[in-house]
């Protein structure tokens, strides 16, 4: 089953309150549970516990490693890790992840984020969950200057909105455009994973514009990814790692439930399946691969 499946740091189920929620004040659609509205047509839906049954706030390192890797990794380290991860977390990310998993069972996956050379050759490496993961798996990264300036990738900022994003002269696309590189790459490949996080940058940092912003960013590439992909024989899946961007009265991370969404073939059926962030990686493996954990 061909899958895109789309990564937003730092989206969580919020209320239906426009003052508060800048996904209820967008007006979203296909991201409606998180404006605590009912899911559109043909989407299914379900809320994952964030906390990964760990006391405090969630977070990034343990939550994503939990989601690549189908361990519980806040359960492993006893609490949640922020940030990137680190050398118990890593080892989980370089054995048995959801990509290293595709790869054993013949399939083929691909990272869709266009990367740059500083960053994967810094002698001091933050690398995020998936970076680990790719890097691990042997699976070649997509470049900015080669397959993000050929429409084959898209940088983190695919619509150009950071300084970051302008002073390396990234290409700039809007929804349509960006769906479309992404529908392509599913053409070719059995899994494409995407990840968005200037979610959670503008939960924690950003002014209640930014949160907007960053709110109809998430809508339009999930809207356009709807329309741009073959559904009666491909599959859109959005996951996030923990709440932050649907409060916009304070700046941390929250305890709602993530969301687990998911449009086209089998859609209903996968979602049903995957019960808790370490259901994502296997049921999503076994789907693909065709091989049953």
């Amino acid at each position: 089953m061909r899958t895109l499946l789309l990564f937003f740091d730092g989206i969580g189920i919020g209320r239906d309150d426009p003052e508060t929620n800048p996904f209820a004040a967008a007006g979203v659609r296909r991201l409606a549970p998180l404006a605590g509205r009912k899911p559109d047509d043909g989407c299914a839906f379900r809320p994952l516990d964030a906390t990964l049954g760990v006391p405090g706030l969630p977070q990034s390192a343990t939550g994503q490693t939990t989601l690549l890797t189908g361990v519980n990794a806040a359960r492993l380290a006893g609490r949640h890790l922020p940030g990137v991860p680190g050398p118990s977390l890593r080892r989980l990310l370089e054995g048995d992840s959801l990509f290293s998993r595709l790869v054993t069972g013949g399939r083929r996956p691909t990272f869709a984020n266009a990367y740059t050379p500083g960053h994967l050759e810094a002698k001091r490496p933050r690398w995020s969950a998936s970076t680990r993961m790719v890097r691990a798996s042997g699976v070649p990264f997509r470049m900015l200057d080669e397959e993000g300036r050929r429409g084959e990738a898209l940088f983190h900022d695919w619509a150009g909105d950071t300084p970051w994003s302008r002073s390396l002269n990234a290409p700039v696309h809007d929804a349509r455009h960006a769906a479309g590189i992404l529908a392509r790459l599913v053409e070719q490949n059995d899994l494409v994973f995407y990840e968005y996080f200037l979610t959670d940058i503008a939960g924690h940092r950003g002014a209640p514009e930014a949160r907007l912003l960053q709110a109809r960013r998430a809508e339009d590439l999930v809207d356009a990814a709807v329309d741009a992909l073959d559904l009666s024989r491909s599959r859109l899946v959005v996951v996030s790692d923990h709440g932050n961007l649907e409060e916009s009265h304070h700046d941390l991370h929250t305890l709602n439930p993530a969301p687990l969404l998911a449009w086209g073939a089998s859609a209903a059926d996968l979602v049903s399946r995957v019960a808790s962030f370490e259901d994502l990686t296997p049921k999503l493996g076994s789907d693909i691969t065709g091989v049953t954990p």
